[in-house]
């Protein structure tokens, strides 16, 4: 093998820590940037929050920084850059040296100055402040599903090993309230925990019967603590109350009070009282036991709920493909009886668990205000920037900083003062240019789907994010860094970024359509379309024609779909 040195030149693109940054800043939805922000300034001290009293005092008491601080490049900065015996300008260190001097005789003088700078904010406020008092808005605890279930299934006259089997039960109910697990695991797994229950209380009883032992117990005649000893009387009640409370349980115990293993039949029972519980139907394996759970713990059980029953026992197949003629022929039934039947089926919950989700949904929080002027015929843009606090640079540690020019601090704290105050520097520089940004790209957008904020969804044009990158001058991927998972407030609802961009289709007259209104027109075909004889997505097709949509089958079966809608004959009713 010939060894041998060659010289290749090449050129390569990396990113700097501080773009990266930026690039994570650029994509963080308007809570997220609250939470990143907020925890920045837990971190780095050099950041502060600014209020209304130091905005007063600024106005009040400007204060004066020296040039050299006002033409310093933060996106340049580094902090491997920076040498620790560098050596400053003659005036910029006669000015801290004499500062220094006149102002500071008592080396820990100058601190004392500098926390006295943030004392106001802790003394009381003379103003009314809603953030401050005790009757500020209170948020409701929210109580889970699971939480709600499990306090309804302890009010039960229920033994230990009921208890353990309901809440191993409630513990593996899926979101929507249904069991899918197997009944045979579900034993083994309660079992497994009755055992450990009970080698627990063997463990007690051992080491009560050691204790004993050690330490017998004295004659009850010289206890001096007989005098608040219960009397015979409440004795004897509570001895018959134990007994009592014996006969409630399903299985005895031994002289220990060991609990015994449950049994497959144990579990059924428990799981038939959880589906007695609120909601009803919770805890099924499957959708046709929980609507039938549903009838039977109904107030109601007139012909209608009777037929309902029959046609979820009887012909559930058939219910499930909407085959309807077969039902009537099955149960001898008419269409009338068949139609109030279903009307009773279709008001059940066939997920009954799914109520926690909904009442869980969180709120969309829009990045973006979007108006439209009919006067100027202008589009007026606002980035929702209330909730993200306003900073500056702490007082007290910047003045840190510059005193470690002057005196000779160690190494590592000047260059921990220096990385926290670039840091600081560059987050505060970061958002201002993350703003720009997005005020730019939502710009671009809102000029080319003009329409769309004058008519509404009619207006909605064709539009990718090259679109919008050419137009605006960005790169594509910073246009999709914006995009994704911003929201905008428009006079027609709030909308996902994401929503004003889309494919096209040709149309017979030539032009390019938004994929969006097709599926918008496939969507008030079916709602307008007879329910009894649905619209096959052939039929589908041709409607489309009419309206001057030239599209496949396959593609409106497609946009069907995306649309979730079912086929043709799952939607027929009676």
């Amino acid at each position: 093998m010939k060894m041998s040195l060659s010289l290749t030149t090449s050129l390569q693109q990396t990113l700097t820590p501080q773009q990266i940054q930026y690039l994570k800043l650029l994509q963080l939805p308007i809570l997220q940037l609250e939470q990143h922000i907020r925890q920045e300034i837990e971190e780095n001290p050099m950041l502060e929050e600014v209020n209304e009293i130091d905005n007063y005092e600024e106005l009040q008491e400007p204060e004066f920084i020296p040039q050299s601080e006002k033409d310093e490049q933060v996106f340049s900065a580094s902090p491997d850059s920076y040498d620790d015996n560098d050596s400053y300008g003659g005036d910029e260190q006669d000015y801290f040296t004499t500062e220094l001097n006149e102002s500071v005789t008592d080396p820990f003088e100058f601190y004392e100055t500098a926390w006295q700078d943030n004392t106001i904010s802790d003394q009381p406020r003379d103003y009314d402040d809603d953030d401050d008092n005790g009757f500020g808005f209170q948020i409701k605890e929210h109580r889970s599903f699971f939480d709600e279930l499990t306090d309804q299934f302890r009010l039960l006259e229920i033994n230990s090993v009921e208890r353990i089997i309901g809440e191993c039960i409630i513990g593996n109910l899926d979101d929507d309230g249904y069991l899918r697990r197997d009944l045979k695991e579900l034993l083994e797994e309660i079992n497994d925990e009755i055992i450990d229950i009970n080698h627990e209380i063997i463990k007690q009883d051992k080491q009560a019967h050691t204790d004993q032992e050690i330490h017998p117990t004295e004659d009850d005649t010289s206890n001096p603590a007989l005098q608040y000893a219960l009397d015979a009387t409440f004795k004897s009640s509570a001895t018959l109350f134990k007994k009592n409370t014996a006969k409630v349980s399903a299985k005895p115990t031994t002289s220990v009070g060991l609990l015994p293993l449950a049994s497959m039949n144990d579990v059924e029972r428990v799981l038939a009282m959880i589906r007695q519980l609120d909601p009803p139907g919770v805890g099924s394996r499957s959708v046709q036991e929980c609507l039938l759970a549903q009838l039977y713990m109904s107030d109601y059980q007139d012909n209608d709920h009777k037929n309902a029953i029959r046609v979820l026992e009887q012909a559930y197949e058939s219910f499930t493909m909407k085959h309807y003629h077969i039902i009537m022929r099955s149960l001898a039934i008419n269409e009338e009886e068949l139609k109030s039947a279903l009307d009773i089926i279709r008001h059940l919950n066939p997920k009954p668990g799914q109520g926690d989700s909904l009442g869980m949904s969180s709120t969309v929080i829009p990045d973006y205000s979007i108006d439209y002027d009919e006067k100027t015929d202008d589009i007026v843009i606002l980035i929702n920037d209330s909730r993200i606090p306003e900073l500056r640079v702490n007082k007290m540690y910047e003045r840190l900083k510059k005193d470690a020019r002057v005196n000779k601090y160690n190494k590592d704290t000047k260059h921990w003062l220096r990385k926290k105050f670039d840091d600081a520097k560059f987050l505060l520089q970061a958002i201002h240019q993350r703003k720009i940004t997005m005020l730019k790209v939502m710009t671009g957008i809102a000029g080319l789907q003009k329409d769309f904020f004058k008519i509404g969804q009619e207006g909605l044009r064709p539009l990718i994010y090259k679109d919008v990158a050419d137009d605006t001058g960005l790169d594509v991927s910073t246009i999709c860094r914006i995009v994704n998972g911003k929201f905008a407030q428009t006079p027609y609802g709030t909308f996902e970024l994401r929503y004003f961009f889309s494919e096209s289709l040709p149309s017979d007259d030539g032009e390019e359509i938004s994929t969006r209104i097709v599926k918008q027109r496939i969507k008030e075909l079916i709602d307008s379309e007879k329910k009894g004889k649905p619209m096959s997505d052939e039929k589908l097709t041709k409607e489309l024609k009419k309206l001057g949509l030239n599209i496949a089958r396959r593609t409106v079966a497609k946009y069907r779909e995306q649309l979730r809608i079912p086929v043709a004959r799952l939607r027929r009713e009676l």
